[in-house]
C-alpha cells in the first residue's frame, strides 16, 4: 500500500456487503440445521378392534397385525396385557412361546421376554413397550400413538 486512506465509498461499500453476507449465511444455516432436526409431527390416540377375546386361549398369547404395527396379547383370564410385538433388539416380529422362565421369544437372535415384557435374557436392549388395552363385550381394544401424518386407510 502506498499510505493513501480507503475512499468512504469503498469503505461502506465493503461493509455493506459484508453484512449482508454474514446475513445471508447466517439464514442459510439455520435452515440447514432446521432441516436436520425437523419438529416432530403431533401424535394421536387412536383405539383398533384386536379381535375376540375368546380367540387367545387363557394365560395364552397371540400376536395381532393391525395396520398402525404389530401387537403382543396375552390373555389373563376376563383380562388382557398388551405390548409392542417388535423386538427392542432389531426390530424383529416376536413370537408366544412360553416356558418355565420366559413367555415371548424373537426367533432372530433368541431374545426372551417375561409375562411382563421385561428381558429375560439375549441381546435385547430394553423391554416391550406396555400398550394400553382393554376388553369390552368379548371383545379386545387397543390405544395407540399415532402420528397425524400416518394414512391408515
Amino acid at each position: 500500500m502506498n499510505g493513501d486512506p480507503l475512499p468512504r465509498r469503498t469503505f461502506l461499500a465493503n461493509l455493506v456487503l459484508g453484512v449482508a453476507s454474514s446475513l445471508g449465511l447466517g439464514a442459510l444455516g439455520a435452515r440447514f440445521f432446521a432441516f436436520l432436526s425437523p419438529p416432530a409431527p403431533p401424535e394421536r390416540e387412536v383405539e383398533f378392534s384386536a379381535g375376540p377375546l375368546a380367540a387367545i386361549p387363557d394365560g395364552g398369547g397371540a400376536i395381532v397385525h393391525l395396520p398402525s404395527g404389530h401387537v403382543a396379547l396375552e390373555r389373563t383370564g376376563d383380562g388382557v396385557r398388551a405390548f409392542s410385538a417388535v423386538c427392542t433388539h432389531l426390530g424383529c416380529v416376536i413370537q408366544w412361546r412360553p416356558d418355565p422362565t420366559a413367555a415371548w421369544f424373537c426367533p432372530c437372535h433368541r431374545g426372551r421376554y417375561d409375562r411382563a415384557g421385561r428381558v429375560v435374557s439375549g441381546p435385547p436392549p430394553r423391554a416391550l413397550a406396555a400398550i394400553p388395552a382393554e376388553v369390552r363385550g368379548g371383545e379386545v381394544f387397543v390405544r395407540m400413538k399415532l402420528h397425524a401424518r400416518e394414512d391408515l386407510a
